[in-house]
């Protein structure tokens, strides 16, 4: 037998902080790298500067994607109550 106890209670601004803590670094980090992949891509291909914005438009419409999507699994994973 261990004394560590199998679960832990956590407060709802404990969770809330948790939350907003890693989607403040998901977003920066997914948003950042598709921006730049949009750039990157752009640059190698040589598609010039009005080509550079429109794939770091898309790299941001898929960064923004990926945030909201990760929000709602988080919202809806984050358990309601404490047992």
């Amino acid at each position: 037998m261990s004394d560590i106890p199998t679960h832990v209670p956590q407060s709802s601004f404990a969770r809330t902080v948790t939350i907003v803590s890693a989607t403040i670094l998901i977003a920066a980090q997914t948003i950042t790298a598709a921006v730049a992949g949009g750039w990157a891509v752009a640059g190698f291909l040589g598609l010039g500067d009005y080509g550079a914005y429109a794939l770091e438009a898309a790299g941001l419409g898929l960064g923004v994607w990926a945030v909201v999507a990760f929000v709602k699994s988080a919202l809806k994973n984050a358990r309601t109550e404490d047992v």
